[in-house]
């Protein structure tokens, strides 16, 4: 190699340093590393996790990915919310749940997607190589647990909407999944009291079981009772005392 080129080369890895520092150093202080998957990755290998990320914008309606894609890359949410939904064999559409900051999209296991996902609102997320992902699972023993908690932690929120469902009583379906809603949500503050995304009636409708007219006539209740205020940021609870008295009804 010519002496230009050994200087090329390494001024190159010198950038590539950098580059990585400068993520790793990102990775250190991203609001929801705590509360994600990442939170479960020990400092030590935060460098290589961060080397093999990159941030990815979606805007408002648009689709992250679609059921029946390949999976191709695996995504960690840190900002915005996303509707989950999977197209049943009649054609009818079923809302599954909803992604948040600190959730983890797109099972690494698995070679296609099961659902859909759609941004609510401006959505940021990292987006990891799928095949990259798993090489660095694979060479880590360790953290095989924390993928088992992400997905033990997703199949007991699938748990917990199938219970929603098979309830008749609507308005402690509607108070059960606005406290839900918010537990999730204190992953990352824990005096929140309010959930910053506008869920479209049909999409709760869709998630719980229930008509949109239900739903319509549920949160104009909750409003006019001073349980909870619909804002243009998303839903306030006002009352939550009185919120969990109806979802114990």
């Amino acid at each position: 190699m010519a002496p230009s080129q050994r200087v090329e080369q390494m001024n190159k890895e010198l950038r590539k340093g950098h580059f990585l520092a400068e993520k790793d150093r990102f990775c250190a202080y991203c609001v929801v590393r705590g509360t994600s998957f990442c939170g479960m990755v020990p400092n030590e290998d935060m460098a290589q996790l961060s080397s093999q990320s990159r941030p990815l914008t979606l805007d408002r309606r648009r689709t992250l990915f679609h059921q029946g894609d390949e999976t191709q890359s695996i995504y960690v949410v840190t900002s915005g919310t996303l509707r989950l939904y999977q197209m049943l064999a009649d054609g009818r559409r079923q809302v599954v749940g909803f992604a948040i900051p600190g959730d983890l999209l797109g099972f690494p296991l698995a070679d296609h997607n099961d659902y859909s996902a759609d941004a609510l609102d401006s959505v940021y997320l990292c987006q990891f190589p799928r095949q990259e992902f798993m090489q660095f699972l694979n060479q880590r023993a360790h953290l095989l647990g924390a993928l088992l908690t992400v997905t033990h932690d997703e199949l007991n929120r699938t748990r917990e909407q199938l219970a929603l469902i098979s309830q008749k009583n609507a308005e402690r379906k509607m108070a059960q999944f606005l406290l839900s809603f918010r537990g999730r949500q204190m992953r990352m503050d824990e005096e929140i009291s309010v959930l910053p995304v506008r869920i479209p009636q049909a999409d709760i409708a869709d998630f719980l079981g229930l008509t949109i007219e239900t739903v319509n006539r549920m949160l104009a209740r909750f409003t006019r009772e001073k349980i909870i205020a619909i804002t243009d940021t998303g839903v306030e609870l006002l009352n939550l005392i009185r919120l969990h008295m109806l979802a114990e009804a």
